[in-house]
């Protein structure tokens, strides 16, 4: 396809389509909506990867298009763009959230860090599992699976021919719903560790009522924090990896349910 077609009213829509939904992706997905990158940045690699994807796009065959039309497929597509990208970056927020759970039982509920990638403050060993999450991402190649998947969307939800599906709807809900499981799947080896600390703890305290659990509590609950954050770390790119290929298969099961 030549330049010269891109400017034909059918492609120039298309083309349109296309930039809007990969910028609701690039803007909410893992890695590419990091502050690191500018909007600039982000728009630029919209219209890179528009221009490569066009080809391959069925483009559209409305003859005369109304602005009611294109503002509501617009949407459309924007909504499309966003799903996907939110699905992908639930990953991400299940695992701050399971180091949010893990500094509340260690006593660090008040020690926060300031992730450079989102321009917020997250907990202290939520941005230890998010740092290692995004190198495993990138070491197994997820971005290009992500992005593989980013082009069957085109595929499986044509442009324009998006339909709101209540079955569809309900299978993002519950994928979103997963969160805390996700998190509590990732973390569990800390997590019951210092859960089982702080039984213990309740016990020795009714026994030796003479232990200053104020003393004694807070620098036994960092240490072995700390000690089963680093034997768990082996397992981590396990538990991880297998979590990632499931949610991209669930990305995957959310085309086929929305697809025409």
């Amino acid at each position: 396809m030549g330049f010269e077609q891109l400017f034909e009213p059918a492609r120039l829509l298309t083309f349109f389509f296309i930039m809007i939904r990969l910028g609701g992706i690039f803007f909410t997905a893992p890695i590419f909506s990091s502050a690191v990158l500018t909007p600039q940045v982000r728009m630029l690699l919209t219209i890179m990867v528009a221009l490569v994807l066009m080809p391959f796009v069925t483009p559209l065959t409305v003859t005369d298009p109304n602005v009611l039309w294109i503002i509501l497929t617009a949407f459309k597509e924007v909504l499309i763009g966003v799903i996907i990208g939110a699905m992908t970056g639930l990953l991400f927020s299940a695992l701050q959230l399971g180091g949010y759970l893990v500094d509340y039982q260690m006593g660090f509920s008040m020690v926060s860090v300031m992730d450079p990638t989102s321009n917020a403050s997250v907990s202290f060993t939520g941005q230890v599992y998010n740092i290692l999450a995004t190198l495993i991402y990138l070491a197994v190649n997820g971005h290009h699976i992500f992005l593989r998947a980013v082009s069957q969307s085109f595929e499986f939800l044509p442009l324009a021919a998006f339909q709101f599906n209540p079955e569809g709807v309900m299978f993002v809900i519950s994928t979103f719903a997963k969160v805390f499981i996700v998190a509590m799947q990732i973390t569990a080896p800390v997590f019951i560790a210092l859960m089982i600390t702080n039984a213990v703890m309740g016990v020795m305290a009714r026994l030796v009522p003479q232990i200053n659990l104020m003393v004694v509590g807070f620098p036994v609950k960092i240490g072995i924090g700390a000690i089963m954050l680093i034997l768990s770390m082996q397992f981590f790119y396990i538990a991880f990896e297998k979590v990632m290929f499931e949610y991209f298969r669930q990305i995957k099961k959310f085309f086929e349910i929305m697809g025409v």
